[in-house]
């Protein structure tokens, strides 16, 4: 049977450079799921993405598919013939459409519904040829496209308009059209450095060595590795180091077919302008790299990726060093400019900047942080004025000249304006810090102050937006309250804080002038404790024992260290007995009609184990100030009586005030436990 490589190539206008890696990969794997579907078999696969194309080399392909067994369900057994044992119009109706006469040829197939004629057969296995078009149908209906675009007359739609199509087995052209596009032998390399001209492929192996002859690098991987490499070498032969920066190294290996470090410089009296903000105009604007020395002092100079091989690259240099000098150079003018700006006055302008209608300006806003942060400062045994002040500025920034330009250094210009203007460094510092975490991973804020404001932000944030009927849905999230809600509760584990989160809350819910129900807010929140730490391999039923106390989860690391204390219990030989004791407690007392005062009476116990179950129950209430790691050992020491209990004692008496007397101590046992933690919960 023959086996060759097929090649599969959609060359298109240039390509989103943030989803081409994400796209690549989709059309790997589906092509693969298409093949697989079919049974074809196959050997390695590669796949290949540049700006204008997405690619999938297939190795040792095998022509044609197995042959295929089909089979058919005809009529139930008893419709299918009559009393006389000829085929019914049902059966000869099955017959025709199979292609057969023979009733013979008919197998029987047992259902739980009875017995049915069925048709089985073998046909032989379709070719490559004939399933390439649907599989390449399948492999790109379901690539990762946020915006999907029409070209022309065409009424389809795909990422970018389609300009050429390869179809290769070995040497053979497979016949196949996508977006008005047939298939053929023939590819395109570098416009500037190759032409115009088709580059024809007399076999699908000769795929990556032709493009590179046509300055194409037409693997990600190897074009990312080699500007990795020239990035190092370049940085090296000017002293310096280059950033370290995978999403923009990504970025400009999508945006390359044929990859060029060069070196440009920029006048040193921009570096007067923080860092953060020359940074900021060379990365989103230019996609430079920006260089530091080796004490890690940002230099006056940046490496850039150019997309081809100039003869002349002085010339190349000269023009980015002229694009980023009007970048630099706004980015200079909007810092002196806000420099003389007092934040006071800033503060005032907030008061014109909606944060959102129903919840006021971010005027309004400020005012509600600083006197929750203050709260938490407090709390935290921190100075109270200094996050208050801290809180009341952290969102004056957005209001600067710099922030409006380079919205990503909002927090990192306050904390440089509030230095520069006298601010103490905890507010300045908390101003940055605040905005910590920003994602999954990143750092959190750097001092108590900080936290007390991060978390005072968000929490405003949460119980504002429940509070007038705007919680998140699957779908809609538009101020990332699933995210907020995270970082809340990694500052309070991680830092770590000991914070009431529920009178934060309850505060919270005071400081807005619209009424708010705090308990789903709450709830919000524990979904992302539990999220965040059933992640982190913790026992999903143990969160839920600790949540499920009657005094539910008020402090978030106190909860976390109890959930550390119960899985630690569980390793032990009591907590089985427990466990299965509390199931046992629990189903008893749901399904009894109590109806007694709940008192117990000694007089009633007729059992030795009874008044020693009462002892231990008196035992474990005696401890429920202390931590509950002292409290579980009090409950291990007890586990043998209680299993001992339901050996020895019928619950379910025949005397009905003994019944109650035991069912009240159940019910005594039942709280005394769940105070603790909800066992009857845990696997």
């Amino acid at each position: 049977m023959r086996h060759e490589t097929l090649l599969v190539e959609i060359g298109t206008e240039e390509l989103p450079p943030k989803s081409l890696l994400a796209l690549q990969t989709a059309f790997a794997e589906n092509m693969q799921k298409a093949l697989d579907a079919r049974q074809f078999q196959y050997g390695p696969v590669a796949a290949f993405a540049t700006p204008r194309r997405l690619a999938v080399r297939i190795a040792d392909c095998v022509e044609i598919q197995p042959e295929q067994l089909v089979q058919r369900k005809g009529p139930k057994l008893s419709a299918a013939f009559d009393g006389d044992g000829k085929p019914t119009k049902a059966l000869s109706g099955f017959l025709k459409s199979c292609g057969i006469t023979d009733p013979n040829l008919l197998d029987q197939e047992e259902t739980e519904k009875g017995a049915w004629v069925v048709y089985r057969s073998t046909q032989a296995g379709a070719t490559l040829g004939a399933e390439i078009q649907a599989m390449l149908t399948e492999a790109t209906a379901s690539l990762p496209i946020a915006k999907r675009m029409r070209w022309q007359s065409y009424r389809t739609e795909f990422v970018r308009p389609v300009r050429w199509l390869v179809a290769l087995y070995g040497n053979e052209i497979l016949n196949c059209q996508f977006h008005g596009r047939s298939a053929g032998a023939s590819t395109y390399a570098h416009r500037a450095m190759y032409g115009d001209d088709p580059i024809i492929l007399s076999h699908a192996d000769e795929y990556e060595t032709k493009l590179e002859a046509g300055f194409v690098i037409a693997n990600f991987e190897k074009r990312q590795a080699l500007i990795s490499e020239q990035l190092a070498a370049a940085a090296k032969a000017s002293g310096a180091t280059a950033s370290d920066d995978p999403a923009l190294l990504e970025e400009v290996t999508a945006l390359t077919e044929w990859p060029s470090v060069l070196r440009g410089d920029f006048d040193p009296s921009f570096l007067a302008v923080p860092e953060e903000a020359l940074i900021s105009a060379m990365r989103e604007h230019q996609r430079y790299f920006h260089l530091r020395d080796a004490a890690g002092q940002l230099q006056p100079r940046f490496l850039t990726v150019a997309n081809l091989e100039s003869a002349q690259p002085a010339r190349v240099v000269a023009g980015n060093e002229r694009v980023i000098r009007p970048r630099l150079t706004d980015a200079q003018f909007f810092y002196n400019k806000d420099l003389k700006k007092p934040l006071d006055k800033a503060l005032g302008q907030l008061n014109q900047v909606v944060f959102q209608n129903e919840l006021g300006s971010f005027g309004d806003k400020a005012r509600r942080i600083s006197a929750l942060a203050s709260i938490i400062a407090k709390d935290l045994g921190e100075n109270e004025a200094e996050a208050a002040r801290a809180g009341l500025l952290a969102k004056t920034d957005l209001v600067s000249l710099m922030v409006g330009e380079f919205p990503e250094l909002q927090g990192i210009m306050g904390s440089y304006y509030a230095k520069a203007q006298g601010e103490s460094s905890a507010v300045a510092d908390s101003i940055l810090g605040h905005y910590l975490p920003r994602f999954s991973g990143d750092a959190l804020p750097g001092s108590l102050t900080a936290c007390a404001v991060a978390i005072a932000d968000r929490i405003d944030t949460l119980v504002g937006l429940f509070g007038i009927g705007q919680p998140p849905t699957g779908s809609k999230d538009p101020f990332a309250l699933r995210r907020q809600s995270l970082a809340v509760v990694r500052i309070c584990i991680e830092v770590p804080l000991d914070l009431d989160l529920m009178a934060l809350l309850e505060t919270s819910a005071r400081l807005h002038t619209a009424e708010c129900d705090i308990a789903p807010v709450m709830a919000y929140i524990l979904d992302r404790f539990e999220n965040l730490l059933t992640e982190r391999g913790v026992k999903w039923d143990s969160i839920r024992a600790i949540r499920a106390r009657p005094s539910g989860i008020h402090n978030l690391l106190t909860a976390s260290e109890d959930i550390k204390s119960l899985d630690h219990f569980r390793l032990s030989d009591a907590s089985a007995l427990v466990i299965k004791a509390q199931k046992r407690v629990q189903n008893i007392l749901d399904k009894a009609d109590l109806g007694a005062t709940g008192n117990i009476n000694p007089a009633h116990f007729n059992v030795p184990v009874e008044a020693q179950l009462i002892t231990c129950i008196q035992s474990i209430e005696a401890v429920r100030t202390e931590s509950i790691a002292i409290r579980l050992a009090n409950v291990a020491d007890s586990a043998e009586i209680i299993d001992s209990y339901f050996k020895e004692v019928m619950v379910m008496d025949e005397n009905l005030t003994i019944r109650e007397n035991r069912l009240n101590t159940l019910n005594l046992l039942n709280r005394a436990l769940t105070d603790i933690a909800a066992f009857n919960l845990l696997q």
